[in-house]
């Protein structure tokens, strides 16, 4: 590593206790990431050089057993054995980091952070400091300037006084800093302060006076914004909703109705395809061109639905492939199960994919038309062409051939199509 190289601090060592849920918010789900994936991800954008963790004692564990399955396993964990403060928990990162170098320092709890920000920091040659100017900075540091308009000092919340609490340009708690300065100044840090802490805005504010270091502000608080709350998360997760439905527009996908409408991240959809309202579509589906999704349908992870194929009304969908031009319309489940091109899937069909052990995989074959209220129970194919009469039970291992037509519970061949 060299001297240029852009070192990572993230800090995540706090006991979650306003969240009241009993376990980490790190790992609060945010549009089908846990938080902290959203704030590892954009940092690991910037960095050049070696990622730290911290933690705390409490959700240790948990954190830990996350992050070895996750893209971040090489990143290294030290803890911070008691809350003292952010200052506290820097010096508990130095440790692993080099002598040498700079590192980018952020907190865990914000994954609306942009990597186009965090890498205008990185830019700065004397260090910075991101600050934004919000409406309401109750809750945050207050960023104090002299005169002439230089940043002065950070007064955080419970230290304001009615005049200091009125400044509406907050500190969102992201620098970038010399590492050999940073290590000086966290050595002298001290916590007489009204929480007895460690500030490690205090730290920041000498480098960066001493320095000549920027202050990089953004406009509004939908980038910070900081989870200390459930109210925060829900607030978090709906300005993360608007980005995705923001990008998917942007891309030629109809979305009749934003406000009702949940695409989690990572889901690809091609161009003219149309989402109505009240759809929930989750992580990892991928929908081709010109589909039609809704109203109230919802797409469980490892759906695929090919071009122009159709998922309509109360409709669930799990695991499942639909073909090109398959069409599965109103009230159905659909679980672990591969619709050929064309096929049609009839009101009230349920495909039991689950035997109390094991889950199976049903096969519905090209142009195949699966009668209302069918029931197939998994594992079983009905072939190309094949019929299912209204309210057939097709019973594990009792295949449809292909032009068959079967009836019935349990559901028998009448005649073939071709007969």
């Amino acid at each position: 590593m060299s001297a240029s190289d852009l070192h990572l601090i993230v800090l995540a060592g706090g006991d979650s206790t306003r969240i009241k849920t009993g376990g980490p918010k790190a790992l609060l789900d945010i549009s089908g990431r846990p938080m902290l994936d959203w704030v590892l991800s954009v940092a690991a954008a910037s960095a050049t050089g070696k990622s730290v963790l911290v933690l705390g004692p409490t959700h240790r564990e948990q954190i830990e057993s996350w992050l070895e399955k996750s893209a971040y396993a090489d990143w290294e964990v030290v803890i911070q054995p008691e809350p003292k403060g952010t200052g506290d928990a820097v010096r508990c990162a130095l440790a692993a980091l080099p002598e040498e170098g700079r590192v980018l320092i952020l907190c865990g709890d914000t994954p609306l952070l942009q990597a186009e920000t965090l890498a205008l920091l990185g830019e700065q040659e004397n260090g910075a400091l991101l600050s934004a100017e919000v409406v309401d900075p109750d809750g945050y540091g207050r960023i104090l300037r002299d005169e002439e308009g230089n940043m002065c000092s950070i007064i955080e919340q419970v230290d304001c006084d009615t005049e200091t609490a009125a400044i509406g340009e907050v500190n969102a708690g992201v620098y970038v800093v010399e590492l050999s300065a940073l290590r000086a100044a966290i050595d002298g840090l001290e916590s007489d302060n009204a929480q007895g802490e460690f500030y490690l805005t205090e730290a920041v504010i000498q480098i960066l006076g001493q320095d000549g270091g920027a202050v990089v502000t953004v406009s509004g608080e939908d980038e910070i914004i900081g989870v200390n709350s459930l109210a925060d998360l829900a607030r978090a997760s709906m300005l993360m909703r608007e980005r995705v439905l923001a990008a998917h527009m942007e891309n030629g996908v109809i979305i009749d109705d934003p406000a009702s409408t949940f695409i989690e991240a990572d889901v690809e959809i091609g161009p003219a395809t149309r989402i109505f309202p009240f759809c929930v579509i989750r992580r990892g589906c991928r929908l081709g061109a010109h589909c039609l999704v809704g109203p109230f349908a919802h797409l469980r992870g490892g759906s695929v639905m090919h071009d122009r194929a159709e998922i309509g009304n109360f409709v669930e969908v799990k695991n499942t492939e639909m073909g090109e031009g398959a069409k599965s319309k109103h009230l159905t489940y659909l679980g672990d199960t591969d619709v050929g091109a064309g096929a049609n899937i009839g009101c009230g069909t349920i495909t039991a994919n689950y035997d109390g052990k094991l889950k199976h995989r049903t096969i519905i074959g090209a142009g195949a038309f699966i009668g209302s209220g069918t029931v197939l129970v998994a594992p079983v194919k009905v072939g190309d062409k094949a019929t299912t009469g209204a309210g057939a039970v097709v019973l594990s291992n009792h295949d449809v051939a292909p032009g068959e037509v079967v009836v019935g519970l349990p559901a028998a061949p009448i005649r073939t199509k071709h007969s």
